[in-house]
């Protein structure tokens, strides 16, 4: 659990911390949404845009892990797991719920570090004229994190 913590919090503080640099990169009025050919559909103050982009980067993974920290107060009988009878019982409904939570906070380092390779591709695709996100790029981007959340 000290591990998942540590990481989570570093992935956090990283993407804080590079969020704001990147702030002042930006230009005033920026590209901040794309089509699926990279050409900018929708536009942002750079302002609004950091303040989206640590939101986002942020709130996903605590709404997951809030979620799964707050499965510890349901009763047992409302989840399924394999082989009910042994998780059920109180001492191994807290280990499990403790599993869950542990990796909760390895899913949200994980949430954490796309969104900031994504939009670290969105300050990139708004350093060049006209704008323009390489949709490869993002895809790629977004795969592993699919292939880490089916697994998890």
């Amino acid at each position: 659990k000290s591990l998942a913590t540590i990481v989570l919090v570093l992935c956090a503080v990283l993407m804080v911390g590079v969020s704001i640099a990147d702030h002042q990169r930006l230009p005033d009025r920026m590209a901040s949404h794309f089509d699926g050919k990279g050409v900018p559909d929708g536009w942002s103050d750079k302002a609004a845009f950091t303040r989206f982009r640590i939101s986002l980067g942020l709130g996903i993974p605590a709404v997951v892990i809030g979620i799964i920290y707050s499965i510890r107060f349901l009763p047992s009988k409302f989840l399924i797991f394999p082989n009910p009878s042994y998780w059920r019982r109180p001492k191994n409904y807290r280990k499990a719920c403790e599993f869950l939570f542990v990796s909760s906070l390895w899913f949200g380092s994980a949430t954490i570090i796309w969104a900031h390779i994504l939009f670290q591709l969105v300050v990139a695709a708004n350093q060049i004229s006209p704008p323009h996100l390489d949709g490869g790029k993002a895809f790629w981007v977004t795969v592993p994190l699919m292939v880490f959340t089916l697994g998890w």
